[in-house]
């Protein structure tokens, strides 16, 4: 071999390392000893911010910052790593997001951003719908606004709401009440049941409002008693027309019966239709 042949080789295998050495660093400078390049470039990080390989080579959110990247923290307020994906973990991560500025969903409430006042968890429908306790919270469902005793977003009740039942439209603590003669009269306790003087936080009837009530006059029950209208005694029968058409004009256990012939007697029902002896708490032939 010529001096000039080995020359020319020595030169050519340089090159070769010179151009291998620049293939290495290239790949290097590209990422591609990364372990992570492939999630970073991944719609699942633009997006979700899963932008870390776990020891797997799964694509998850290893940090605060991975979230950052997403645009599930833009709109979504979820901004924070926790077990590998990213949520909202504070109202103040809910109050940066579009949905807080759009939607007023500005609430951190498990992991996701919510308006509280307006917001109603599954898990909670029974009591809910029962005593307006709608929002899981501490463990438990409380009533957090207005809209939860309504069992409504709007602001108009549910007519099977703790509001429009028993008038606790108001906030105390976590729970439903009446605070107002307002919150009572539009209830059907109030209407229909004289429940509609306020009272730690319930709608009640009163004696006075029992008295004048139609209550008293069509079946005796004048006497407030927990709350209610209520037959108290045989004097609450004697004012009602139950009493001088159907001869129902003794109290026993919370109700006006025909007890006696004397009760019969002096009632329509014996004068005019010869039902006139007590049977069952009725007058009968």
């Amino acid at each position: 071999m010529t001096m000039t042949t080995r020359g020319f080789l020595l030169r050519r295998t340089a090159l070769c390392i010179v151009a291998l050495c620049a293939a290495v660093l290239g790949i290097v400078a590209l990422g591609g000893c990364d372990p992570h390049a492939s999630c970073k470039k991944s719609v699942d990080c633009s997006t979700k911010g899963l932008c870390s390989a776990d020891e797997k080579g799964t694509c998850v959110a290893a940090s605060n910052e991975d979230c950052k990247k997403g645009d599930a923290c833009i709109k979504s307020g979820k901004c924070s790593a926790k077990n590998n994906k990213c949520v909202a973990a504070s109202s103040a991560d809910c109050k940066g997001s579009e949905l807080c500025k759009s939607s007023n969903m500005c609430d951190e409430h498990k992991g996701g951003c919510v308006h509280l006042d307006s917001h109603f968890d599954q898990k909670c429908s029974t009591p809910c719908r029962k005593e307006g306790r709608c929002v899981e919270k501490y463990g438990k469902c409380v009533a957090l606004s207005k809209h939860h005793c309504f069992n409504s977003a709007t602001e108009k009740p549910d007519e099977e709401s703790i509001c429009a039942l028993a008038g606790r439209c108001s906030i105390d603590g976590d729970n439903c009440v009446a605070k107002t003669k307002k919150d009572c009269a539009g209830s059907k306790g109030c209407k229909k049941e004289e429940q509609c003087a306020v009272e730690d936080g319930r709608c009640v009837a009163t004696d006075e409002t029992c008295g004048k009530s139609t209550l008293c006059i069509g079946f005796g029950r004048c006497t407030a008693k927990d709350g209610k209208c209520t037959v108290a005694s045989s004097k609450d029968c004697k004012r009602s027309h139950n009493c001088k058409d159907g001869g129902l004009c003794t109290a026993k256990e919370g109700k006006c019966i025909a007890a006696t012939a004397a009760d019969c007697r002096q009632a329509k029902v014996c004068t005019k239709r010869q039902r006139c002896r007590p049977k069952d708490g009725k007058c009968e032939k």
